[in-house]
């Protein structure tokens, strides 16, 4: 069973508080197993953590307070990234180029995740592609986290206008993810 650090918890539990009430986050581990509100109740930053939970809480929250089309777990991954890139990894911060953040920050995934290996590519300026093999999840909602964690970190270092398209996933039958960052 994959892992996460907690901060992955940790990040879209804040981001349902500042986004829907102090309440939010017991709303919607309510309505998760007593046994899935045991692992997130204990959750800290430093920890492992089984991927499920976290991925359940991310589904629960989008029937709650999204569409259902998984939009909001996007959204929470562009807010995880801002919360990451002025805590964690406020040192990407002093370098304005999103490619050299892709490049630099995919050294740091297995800090987060206990699978999954990066390549980068930069075939022009403006276009960066990232490919994530032998991840473990495979699951729809985290690519839409990572979608918009993506555009949140490219834009907080200083790429306006970017656009993030995932071209090929394993939730779609792909034998790994590929990521597309466009700057404009």
């Amino acid at each position: 069973m994959p892992n996460f650090k907690g901060t992955v918890y940790e990040s879209v539990r804040m981001f349902t508080q500042q986004q829907f009430g102090s309440d939010a986050v017991e709303r919607v581990l309510a309505e998760l197993t007593s046994a899935d509100r045991d692992v997130l109740l204990g959750v800290n930053a430093l920890g492992w953590y089984p991927v499920e939970p976290v991925l359940r809480f991310h589904y629960e929250l989008d029937r709650m307070y999204g569409q259902g089309d998984l939009a909001l777990c996007e959204r929470a991954g562009r807010f995880s990234a801002g919360w990451a890139m002025n805590t964690v990894l406020k040192l990407f911060l002093r370098f304005q180029s999103p490619a050299w953040l892709v490049e630099k920050g995919t050294s740091v995934w297995g800090r987060y995740h206990d699978s999954g290996r990066w390549t980068i590519a930069t075939p022009t300026p403006k276009r960066i592609q990232g490919d994530l093999y032998d991840f473990a999840v495979r699951d729809p909602a985290f690519c839409a986290r990572l979608r918009g964690w993506l555009l949140g970190a490219s834009e907080l270092t200083g790429g306006a206008h970017c656009v993030v398209h995932e071209t090929l996933c394993t939730s779609r039958g792909s034998d790994h993810c590929q990521f597309t960052l466009t700057l404009r």
